[in-house]
């Protein structure tokens, strides 16, 4: 018996769709990023523990977003502060 939900799969058209509609949300805000120190909180308290990580790939399985502690945002989610979680946990 399982329980586990299903997790849409991201195929790579939508990835980089969603990738460049982040950095262009991003760098028309005027390229605004979240501190250090709350970019390592989200990724540790949020992250880490939610069952959609993919500690493999260091990336969300939910919306297939690079998620770390990195503060370069063009290569973490989290320290766009123009980004959120699409479970609405950040």
């Amino acid at each position: 018996m399982s329980d586990d939900k299903e997790i849409p799969k991201v195929t790579t058209y939508q990835l980089v769709s969603r990738y460049t509609r982040a950095l262009s949300r991003w760098i028309k805000a005027g390229r605004p990023v979240r501190m250090e120190a709350e970019i390592i909180d989200i990724f540790r308290n949020d992250c880490c523990p939610c069952e959609d990580y993919d500690k493999r790939t260091t990336s969300c399985r939910h919306c297939g977003c690079r998620v770390n502690e990195s503060v370069i945002a063009p290569l973490n989610k989290i320290a766009m502060q123009t980004e959120h979680c699409p479970l609405e946990k950040w």
